[in-house]
This record gives structure tokens, C-alpha cells and sequence, in this order.
């Protein structure tokens, strides 16, 4: 009996890990789409009022350690434009903006998440 109990242990602790690495895996690319379409409905934003954005639409475990990874590769794949200004209310901010390229990977992450949710639609 032992040896079944420790081996259920086993079991759930492996099951647990897999569903935290898929939930992961799928939170960030979810994420990273999630970016480039509150970049999209402004004019520009910096770091902090994105993260409210996320806040805004119920995804408030998005931290800023999360974001500006993600603002930087978006900066290297020539996904946003970028623009520092004074603040009023301290340092000086950086602000982000969809450019042109921004704009396609948007309308691709769109149609491929619209996919899949009627993919999982057909399935339920």
C-alpha cells in the first residue's frame, strides 16, 4: 500500500509540473499577443500604464518583469516604435508604439487566436 501511495504522489506531483509548464508555454505566447493588442488601441503607452491595461482587462498577475522583456523583443523584431519624453512626475518615460510591422503581427495574432478559440469551440 505504500509503495501505490508514494507512487499517486509521483503521479500528481508530474501531472502538476505539465500543467504548469503547458499553462505557461500558453500564457505567454497569450501574453505577448495580449501586449501587442493594448499597444494597438493607443496612441502610445509607457510600461506602467500598460501593466494597468492588463490590470484593466483582468490579467493583473502581468507583472512589469513579464512586460519589458517582451518590449524588448517587440524593439527587436521592429514591432513597435519607441520615444522618450520628460515627465512631469519624475524620470523620463519610454513610449511605445505599434509600427507598421507591429500592426501585421497584431492582425496575425488575431486571426490565429480566433482559430483557435474555434478550434476549442468544436471540441467542447
Amino acid at each position: 500500500m505504500l509503495f501505490v501511495t508514494m507512487m499517486l504522489d509521483i503521479i500528481v506531483k508530474e501531472v502538476v509540473i505539465i500543467d504548469y509548464i503547458n499553462e505557461s508555454q500558453l500564457r505567454k505566447g497569450i501574453v505577448e499577443g495580449f501586449l501587442l493588442m493594448i499597444i494597438g488601441q493607443s496612441v502610445d503607452l509607457y510600461g506602467y500604464e500598460i501593466s494597468q491595461k492588463f490590470a484593466d482587462i483582468g490579467v493583473d498577475d502581468v507583472s512589469m518583469g513579464t512586460i519589458y522583456p517582451i518590449l524588448t523583443k517587440f524593439e527587436k523584431n521592429d514591432w513597435v516604435t519607441t520615444e522618450i519624453r520628460k515627465s512631469d512626475e519624475g524620470p523620463s518615460r519610454k513610449y511605445y508604439a505599434l509600427s507598421a510591422e507591429g500592426k501585421l503581427a497584431q492582425a496575425d495574432f488575431i486571426s490565429r487566436f480566433a482559430t483557435y478559440i474555434n478550434i476549442f469551440e468544436s471540441l467542447r
